[in-house]
């Protein structure tokens, strides 16, 4: 293996081993929430605003993380968001009701920090395959996040010291940055390789400036808008569920596959992104399916699998192509940095608002029709600032560039 090749290897593990633990310490809770309930003796509101914790969480740190390259370089910043992780896992377990919190909120921060910078370093490892690698390892967050929520509740039944049941559970998510921090580290002690990616960052890019970006904003409401139907949808399914007459176990069925189909799309995009110039047919198709699963969903309801597996399937789709133009519509990594900060704080802090929004609407309908056409019209703007975001222009930049091979 050519010296270059196994360059290339290296930071591809990189990337997936640090895309591990942006999604698994924080799925892996719901399976051992009432476990911490009972023990703690936690009230349904405090439970909840652990849940919303580190949506809140990503949207404060997301735009302090794009700044922190400056200030540390790029592999530091990424070895920060890992140690912030693991420093959470550790404080999560710990049995106290403070440190619980404390420990989210550490957890929050350091994904925060990983989802602004992981599209920063695909742009600078792989600036030619953008989405491919981005399909990649949104496919390897799915994997991590299955992986730790389906094995939490067979750890609570073992003991290991003075450890047993959610706080052993909880703690087993400690391998996964471990495991990605033996990666990275040896890239901090390689200084021709940590001055190129900080080099490469470009002229700093002000706040204020991408905000009167129309670019910008076209990326971050495509990002933002998808987010927040996916969180609305997901956070109230079991219960829509069981208003629809299905029983508790088929909902948990029907809600697991939720999850399962959004793994699927990491792989079935790779060969239709890795031969596609454009991604604009491609977005469209994804994000107006959103919408169909919605009205389907409210005009068959019958066929709540189909509808459902539909919408986990098109909506990962259009977060993944969407997240691509993080690194596609911009002109070098810092501007990169600067435009995941915005569109993923503006993106969770819409996120954190759907639950919220949509149990209203059911708590003042009673039924499930309003609060799905709301998330159906939002899905529906999705699809016309995707389509915008998806034009081959650049941030800062008035006309279309030529067309270029992106992967």
């Amino acid at each position: 293996m050519t010296l270059s090749k196994r360059a290339n290897l290296l930071a591809l593990l990189g990337i997936l081993f640090l895309a591990l633990n942006l999604r698994g310490p924080f799925t892996s809770l719901a399976p051992v929430l009432g476990q911490i309930m009972d023990d703690l003796a936690l009230s349904a509101s405090s439970a909840g605003f652990l849940t919303a914790l580190p949506l809140l969480s990503f949207a404060l740190f997301s735009p302090l993380a794009a700044g922190l390259p400056r200030r540390l370089g790029l592999y530091p910043s990424l070895a920060f968001a890992l140690i912030l992780i693991a420093s959470g896992i550790v404080l999560r377990s710990v049995g106290i009701e403070l440190l619980l919190y404390l420990g989210t909120i550490f957890i929050g921060a350091g994904i925060a920090t990983g989802n602004v910078l992981l599209p920063v370093v695909v742009k600078v490892s792989f600036p030619a395959r953008i989405s491919v690698v981005t399909s990649l390892y949104i496919f390897t967050m799915g994997i991590g996040s299955t992986l730790s929520s389906s094995i939490m509740v067979p750890l609570t039944g073992i003991e290991f010291a003075f450890l047993s049941g959610w706080q052993l559970a909880l703690l087993f998510n400690l391998v996964f940055p471990i495991a990605a921090l033996f990666i990275w580290l040896p890239k901090l002690r390689n200084k021709k390789q940590s001055t190129t990616a900080n080099a490469s960052d470009g002229s700093p890019t002000p706040m204020k400036s991408l905000l009167k970006c129309p670019v910008a904003w076209q990326v971050t409401l495509g990002i933002g808008l998808n987010s927040f139907t996916f969180y609305a949808f997901a956070g109230w399914l079991p219960k829509m569920l069981n208003d629809l007459h299905f029983s508790e176990v088929d909902a948990g069925y029907i809600y697991g596959f939720l999850q399962f189909s959004t793994m699927i799309p990491g792989l079935l995009l790779l060969p239709i992104l890795s031969k596609s110039n454009s991604q604009r047919a491609i977005i469209t198709l994804c994000a107006g399916s959103v919408f169909v699963a919605l009205i389907g969903l409210i005009t068959l309801p019958d066929y709540a699998v189909f509808w459902v597996g539909m919408f986990g399937l098109a909506n990962c789709s259009t977060f993944i192509i969407a997240l691509s133009f993080v690194g596609l519509r911009t002109s070098n990594p810092g501007q990169a940095a600067a435009l995941s900060g915005l569109s993923q704080s503006i993106g969770y802090a819409l996120a954190a608002t759907g639950p919220t929004l949509v149990g209203y609407f059911y708590t003042l309908t009673s039924g499930w029709t309003i609060p799905l056409l709301i998330i159906a019209i939002v899905a529906g703007f999705c699809v016309a600032f995707c389509n915008l975001a998806a034009r081959d222009t650049k941030i800062f930049q008035n006309e279309p560039v030529q067309s270029q091979r992106n992967g």
